[in-house]
């Protein structure tokens, strides 16, 4: 702590004692004692406080960049302002161009300007690349988006706001089975996140009654399906004899790159005509949005994403946010929103921006916060306790443009699944 020394003058007042008349004329001396007092200063007043910002995606700068510069960094600014803080909070907002190398190396070139404390990691693999770097140099890396199990590690400089795949792969099997679902087909990218969710949800869907047809593992920098597609065309149109049209699905477990894979799937009928379904990775996408609205739409594309607490809080920032990007305020947008306003609160306590004296207040700070998102509670990992799932899905709007829409909820304590029929147009078929 950084004080200011103040010297303080006392003037000491001597009486002579007498008596009688001699005492009340007695000469008065003074003497002077120099006393030495440490009065603290505020250590962060008058500084900008820099925390960084790693996109996963370059699409994903679309909406980050004023979602931060916009909402976030205003926000934070003026609540330390009414707390009497002469601080500003700054956020170094950077791109991972989708790759877990990028994003190792924009988390080293933070640490090489000071900046310890960033929001990033996104991917699970990103988050990973950088996990060992972070704890070797004393940063802490919190991620909005990060759900792989694999990085369930107690004590380390990893943080998340949402829930791990631990809860999500339920989610998706209940929306399969509830979607009349008997046999399916897995599309996914091969990393440790599809992977992750591939491992807990196909032992749940087998104990379910449900048939896997197969597995088709993907290279995550593909950006040709033909081949992929065909082995599912062939697979399919034997199911779908089998099984049922109306009981046969596909899973895709992929981030932006299925926009090019929907494309691609218009020269496959069977593929076409197969209801599909994804997970978050595949929800509220900017780029399926942009690109392949109208096939999306075709196929249905069923993705679940994490649902918010529809608080006065979120609609009020949900209606922000809506008129700066046209999209709707989805769960890890809310998650990001909050994890910069405990990352304020616990720096503003704290007056550091030292990563290891911030890392022990997240949890209490966490535990006593309800944000965009809903009750921030972290558990012993580090990772956000688990939450219901909406299911969203894509549509031509009145103007013709790609938009998205809620179409039912995975609800964890009952561990059903509500279709809002009047949305989707139609009662989902039974097993």
């Amino acid at each position: 702590m950084k004080g200011n020394t103040l010297a303080i003058v006392l003037l000491v007042v001597g009486l002579v004692v007498g008596g009688g008349v001699g005492y009340f004329a007695a000469p008065t001396q003074t003497k002077e004692v120099v006393v030495t007092q440490t009065v603290e200063a505020i250590p962060l007043d008058g500084k900008t406080i820099k925390i960084g910002y790693i996109s996963s995606t370059t699409s994903g700068l679309e909406t980050a960049q004023p979602h931060i510069k916009e909402m976030m960094t205003p926000d934070y600014n003026e609540y330390a302002s009414k707390l009497g803080y002469d601080v500003e909070f700054e956020y170094l907002i950077d791109d991972a161009t989708s790759q877990a190398a990028v994003h190792l190396e924009k988390v080293q070139g933070f640490k090489s300007i000071d900046v310890n404390i960033f929001i990033g990691g996104g991917w699970s693999s990103q988050a990973a690349s950088a996990l060992s770097y972070c704890t070797d140099n004393d940063m802490l890396m919190w991620s909005a988006s990060s759900t792989s199990p694999t990085l369930m590690i107690p004590g380390d400089n990893l943080l998340r706001m949402c829930p791990t795949d631990l809860v999500q792969a339920p989610a998706i099997a209940r929306m399969l089975e509830s979607h009349g679902i008997k046999a399916l087909v897995v599309i996914q990218r091969g990393d440790a996140w599809a992977d992750g969710i591939y491992n807990i949800l196909e032992p749940m869907w087998l104990d379910g009654g449900g048939v896997m047809l197969e597995r088709i593992r993907y290279a995550a920098e593909v950006q040709e399906f033909s081949s992929y597609l065909q082995l599912a065309e062939d697979i399919l149109s034997e199911a779908v004899d089998e099984y049922g049209a109306e009981h046969v699905g596909i899973d895709i477990i992929s981030f932006q790159e299925a926009t090019m894979m929907l494309q691609q799937a218009e020269d496959f009928p069977t593929v076409y005509s197969t209801v599909w379904f994804g997970s978050d990775g595949t929800a509220l996408t900017t780029q399926i949005e942009d690109d392949a609205p109208e096939q999306a739409a075709h196929v249905d594309l069923y993705s679940t994403l994490a649902a918010p607490a529809e608080s006065e809080k979120y609609k009020d920032l949900a209606e922000r946010y809506y008129a700066l990007v046209s999209m709707p305020y989805g769960y890890y947008t809310a998650c990001t929103y909050d994890i910069g306003w405990v990352l304020a609160e616990t720096i503003l306590e704290s007056q550091s921006i030292d990563a290891n004296v911030n890392i022990p207040l997240q949890e209490t700070t966490c535990f006593n916060s309800f944000g965009a998102s809903g009750w921030n509670k972290i558990n012993e990992d580090g990772d956000r306790y688990a939450a219901n799932y909406q299911i969203w899905a894509y549509q031509i709007d009145d103007t013709g443009d790609g938009s998205e829409y809620v179409a039912g909820l995975y609800d964890m304590v009952t561990d059903t699944v509500t279709w809002y029929t009047d949305l989707i147009g139609y009662v989902p078929p039974t097993r």
